[in-house]
């Protein structure tokens, strides 16, 4: 029985774990013929976008990281954790130069989704840092590619959700930092208007991200606490935080709308305001890791993760009208940020570009299907797309609608897959199956 992050559906499938490439060609020349199969990493997707009939798991590979120091790029197993990257580089005074909100996932999996952090506005998503990608097609054979070296099949799988080949390893620009401390400057904002205003006053920090309060109405709609972060030179000793376990799922009544807005006005009004803290780089950049199984905190039903994109154009008023209707059909959420994007790079179902990207986490409720129908309809009508790794409800006529580089990446496909044997649950949900 296998979930999303989300705890949303549970599936019944069948779970394969190759030890070595031998081992994986071999299961692809024994499955080619009948069923489906997509590779899942440490499952941190939200939905049904790493589970399908028959799932892959690499674990069992041998994990390696080489580092190129003169060149500043590190090659490794697409196995191999962010965590387990970090923790690597961080003792020679390195790191990546994106990161998710989670340490854990792969680096794999960061590559399918093309992983976006705070500071897209500067350096774009992690696939803008990747240089090279080896993947194993579903012939058996392997292939590297890049963007200059078989480039469609690298711009397919960057973002890709896995639906072009396996990824086995890739090499990856990696940056030099003075410490492993981050300059942390919170800033709260008392509106949507003054939000916006701050992302663009401070667009040169090199990380921003605010928590997003959705939860209050009136002249304070859209108020946030805005989370700056810069590399300092620094030897001085700072705690990494705590960590606990969440031990067991929650009952379903535990956080409720009315819990939800409590929380995020207290959370709001003990938070500082323009307070300026010397921490550690991971509990900057993964708050929530310190939490161990969070997402047993929303019951037995789970939770759904919405994550869009609006464009510039507009944003003031799309992103006021949309947090109004969340709160008019009662779809509270604490864990709300929002972040101001960049540029779109050249992947074809890569998620990031230039706009304002807000998040929503949603206790499964039973108007849950009936608002997010609704949702649909006022996203298509603002050009706004959903990101397919935090996805679990979209719908075919959406997908099909909001993906302008579809085309493109249907013929990668088609070229290297032509019996859409990678395949997700999500693939089939939305219309990317044969």
């Amino acid at each position: 029985m296998l979930t999303g992050w989300g705890r949303y559906k549970k599936y019944n499938i069948s779970m394969l774990k190759p030890k070595n490439l031998s081992n994986l060609q071999t299961i692809l020349n024994n499955k080619i013929e009948s069923k489906n199969f997509i590779v899942r990493g440490l499952g941190r997707s939200y939905g049904d976008s790493s589970i399908g009939e028959n799932v892959i798991c690499l674990s069992n590979f041998k994990k390696k990281i080489q580092l190129d120091i003169k060149k500043k790029t590190v090659k490794c197993t697409s196995n191999v954790s962010i965590e387990e990257l970090i923790n690597f580089l961080l003792k020679k005074k390195l790191f990546i130069k994106v990161t998710s909100g989670t340490k854990y996932v792969t680096i794999g999996g960061s590559i399918a989704s093309d992983i976006h952090g705070k500071n897209h506005h500067l350096e774009g998503s992690f696939c803008d840092h990747v240089i090279e990608i080896e993947l194993m097609t579903v012939s058996g054979k392997i292939i590297k590619c890049s963007k200059n070296k078989n480039s469609k099949l690298f711009f397919a799988t960057c973002g890709g959700m896995g639906l072009s080949g396996i990824i086995l390893s890739a090499i990856i620009n990696i940056k030099k930092i003075p410490s492993t401390k981050i300059l942390q400057t919170t800033i709260k904002t008392n509106s949507l208007n003054e939000t916006l205003k701050k992302f663009d006053e401070y667009k040169k920090s090199n990380y921003l991200v605010a928590w997003f309060d959705t939860n209050k109405t009136g002249k304070e709609l859209g108020r946030a606490i805005i989370y700056l972060g810069e590399h300092v030179t620094s030897s001085k000793k700072i705690s990494k935080g705590f960590n606990f376990s969440i031990p067991f799922v929650f009952p379903n009544f535990f956080l409720n709308p009315f819990t939800f807005k409590i929380l995020s006005q207290i959370f709001f009004l003990i938070t500082p305001n323009f307070k300026k803290e010397l921490i550690d780089i991971r509990k900057y950049f993964y708050p929530l890791d310190n939490i161990k199984n969070w997402n047993k905190l929303y019951g037995n039903n789970g939770f759904v993760q919405i994550q869009f994109l609006v464009g510039e154009k507009k944003a003031l008023n799309n992103i006021k009208k949309l947090l109004l209707f969340f709160q008019d059909k009662k779809q509270v959420s604490f864990l709300s940020t929002i972040k101001k994007m960049g540029k779109k790079n050249q992947n074809y179902l890569s998620f990031p570009n230039k706009g304002y990207t807000i998040t929503f986490d949603i206790k499964v409720n039973k108007n849950l299907h009936l608002f997010y129908a609704e949702l649909e309809k006022i996203l298509l009508s603002m050009k706004a797309t959903i990101y397919l790794t935090k996805d679990s409800l979209m719908t075919k006529k959406f997908f099909l609608k909001s993906s302008k580089n579809l085309v493109e990446f249907i013929n990668v496909k088609k070229k290297y897959d032509p019996n859409f044997l990678l395949s997700s649950f999500q693939s089939k949900r939305i219309g990317l199956d044969k």
